[in-house]
């Protein structure tokens, strides 16, 4: 082999191992931005808000926290799963928004490393969260169906959560995406991350398999998950399903670019798990 050639494909294996490196260092500070307490706003009753404080914890062990907010007249339950950055106390406006909107009980919690959460995130741990923040769920209330709600990466969340727990009842996928690698083609073009990536958040792998009601929510001018990756799931996901496009919206805004066409289409799903439970006059418990 010529010198020239030999040199070269030194130069793509060391520049591969460099970039290679590079991603696994740095992956989980691009992912994930947590913000621990006391950052953020923790004063729900500023929003009108009474929320029950609950602390639960993982299969590892790890304390966990999240908000529970009861409604007199719940059809069902909102397991929210939220995205990737903050904590639960940056979603107080749409917390309020949502139990005044929409007749469920709401639990939201915190991932590993956020909030008032104990540990450091990761894909394998955010996805455990989830799964202990619904078994709590499910043993407060037991006769009410629960609809997992997941955001931006929660998305992703809530669709393994699904996969996981045969109870889920309906899913909501907000600002939703495929996977981690189309999301690192889409973020760097033309250097071959996806590659390299130790994270797969693989929705477009799982979907296929629920056959819980969905509904998908998106905004039209979403540049941090193009509408365009929201309806490849879509497309990929079985039915029931439904697709509601918010077109004035970008990924953090739905809820109040369009409270009506968006709390809508929540309470319908909500109501149509509520009736395939046979919920008819539930009794929601005011001490969990």
């Amino acid at each position: 082999m010529k010198m020239p050639v030999l040199n070269g494909l030194l130069y793509v294996f060391a520049s591969a191992a460099i970039l290679f490196l590079l991603v696994r260092w740095f992956e989980k500070q691009i992912v994930f931005y947590p913000s621990r307490y006391p950052e953020g706003h923790w004063q729900p009753e500023t929003f009108g808000l009474r929320t029950q404080d609950i602390y639960f914890s993982s299969d590892q062990k790890l304390r966990l926290h999240g908000w529970y907010v009861l409604h007199p007249q719940a059809r069902g339950q909102i397991l929210m799963c939220h995205g990737n950055a903050g904590n639960v106390s940056d979603r107080l406006e749409l917390l309020q928004m949502l139990h005044e909107s929409v007749p469920a009980n709401i639990f939201i919690f915190d991932y590993r490393g956020f909030g008032r959460s104990d540990g450091n995130p990761s894909e394998d741990g955010v996805y455990e969260d989830a799964t202990a923040a619904f078994d709590w769920l499910r043993n407060a209330v037991t006769h009410l169906p629960i609809v997992v709600h997941g955001h931006s990466l929660g998305s992703a969340v809530a669709v393994e959560l699904a996969t996981r727990r045969p109870a889920v009842a309906g899913l909501i996928l907000e600002s939703s995406f495929t996977s981690a690698r189309d999301m690192a083609q889409l973020m760097f073009w033309k250097l071959p991350v996806h590659w390299f990536t130790s994270m797969r958040w693989s929705s477009d792998e799982k979907i296929a398999d629920l056959h819980m009601p969905k509904l998908f929510l998106h905004g039209g001018q979403d540049v941090t998950v193009p509408m365009h990756l929201g309806k490849k799931l879509f497309e990929s996901a079985p039915e029931p399903k439904e697709f509601v496009a918010i077109t004035q919206a970008d990924h953090n805004n739905l809820y109040v670019a369009d409270s009506e066409t968006y709390f809508g289409a929540i309470s319908r799903l909500l109501e149509r798990c509520a009736q395939e439970s046979n919920i008819k006059n539930p009794i929601t418990p005011q001490h969990p």
